[in-house]
């Protein structure tokens, strides 16, 4: 006899939730190709609760033919994170990305053709005799592994991204990562969590009960997954180009033998800034300034990064926050945001963060304490 108890409940109210997003992830227009691999890392998660909340509503007891009936995919978790993050920031999947995917797929087949052809019986010897004692022991171990591998892999590929925004665009903070990043640290504190309980699985064997409390952790995941996915669906990031980094201009004259010095020709790229206000423009990128300046990209990201130590964006930021203190100290009244925009700031929350940053204090404030030395 089967029947849903508050167990099988709790489960579902993720999984639900989790597959619902799923499927609208697979309708939406936007980011096609990165959505319809978050898809796929959500339903995946969502599969995983799948024999938990049938089981405690007593399914296997009552059919004990689904047994080994493929729900369960976890070698699948890692490389598709992996390729989620990729695709989001690069704007094309790696190469030979579907080899990643082949652990996951064999043990999609295997365990397929076993759940169709064999009997109950077989099913029952090769549970006892070859799955529980050594196939599911390697599949947690390798699916853990690739966890920290694929996620890994994708921290460092965010890091480059952040290192590329920063290097190439001045409107950096517009391409916040904070969702990216919110997705590998759940999927870190989900490998935690799970490692915690296959360590004691290992001291102490764990029943069907023992691991209700992971899988529900497991629900809370699927749950605040798909809130995360629908809330940033939309969500586009510029794409790294192969020509940004190619020379595009002269290259400045040497100092002597010793090659160009870089700190005295980043202090003249930003005077030259300064003096035809090219940072005003929002839209001001790496490319775009070298054209500007008549050299090419590699020029100006070395003149910056070797000669002064900042990136583009900290430096382009720093020539617009100049402009904002500058007008403010001299006693405008004009709107603080509008004198951000005209300074270049594209939105309210960038010229926030990056006023912040250089000044170590809000716009409000400055212009507060400029009134208090004035009227002192």
């Amino acid at each position: 006899m089967t029947s849903f108890g508050p167990w099988s409940y709790l489960l579902s109210f993720g999984a639900l939730n989790g597959a619902a997003v799923a499927l609208l992830l697979l309708r939406g227009r936007t980011n096609r190709s990165g959505n319809r691999v978050l898809a796929a890392l959500l339903a995946v998660v969502v599969l995983r609760l799948v024999p938990y909340i049938i089981g405690y509503a007593g399914y296997y007891d009552a059919y004990p033919w689904l047994s080994f009936a493929p729900f369960d995919l976890p070698l699948a978790l890692g490389p598709l994170l992996w390729l989620y993050v990729t695709r989001l920031t690069s704007g094309a999947f790696p190469p030979r990305w579907r080899l990643h995917l082949v652990p996951a797929l064999l043990h999609l087949v295997s365990y397929g053709a076993i759940f169709a052809a064999c009997t109950v019986p077989q099913k029952t010897w090769l549970a006892q005799h070859v799955i529980d004692p050594w196939v599911a022991p390697a599949i947690t171990a390798g699916s853990l592994a690739g966890l920290a591998l694929y996620g890994a892999k994708a921290l460092a590929h965010l890091r480059r991204y952040q290192r590329w925004l920063d290097g190439h665009l001045s409107n950096r903070e517009e391409f916040r990562l904070d969702w990216l990043q919110s997705l590998l640290a759940l999927f870190a504190g989900t490998g935690v969590v799970w490692l915690g309980f296959a360590l004691v699985d290992a001291v102490r064997t764990l029943d069907y009960y023992d691991e209700f409390p992971f899988y529900l952790f497991q629900a809370g995941v699927a749950w605040l997954l798909g809130l995360l996915a629908m809330r940033h669906a939309a969500t586009a990031y510029p794409v790294p180009s192969p020509a940004d980094d190619e020379p595009s201009g002269p290259a400045p004259a040497a100092a002597g033998t010793g090659g160009p010095d870089w700190r005295a020709l980043g202090e003249e790229y930003l005077a030259t800034i300064r003096a035809n206000r090219w940072a005003h423009d929002p839209q001001l990128t790496l490319a775009s300034l070298a054209r500007k300046l008549g050299t090419n990209t590699t020029y100006v990201s070395r003149a910056l990064n070797q000669g002064l130590g900042r990136s583009f964006n900290d430096c382009i930021n720093a020539i617009r926050v100049e402009a904002v203190t500058e007008e403010l100290k001299a006693g405008s009244t004009r709107d603080l945001v509008q004198i951000g925009f005209d300074a270049g700031f594209n939105s309210k929350a960038s010229f926030q963060r990056a006023f912040r940053r250089h000044m170590k204090t809000t716009p409000s404030a400055f212009r507060e304490a400029q009134g208090a030395k004035a009227g002192s």
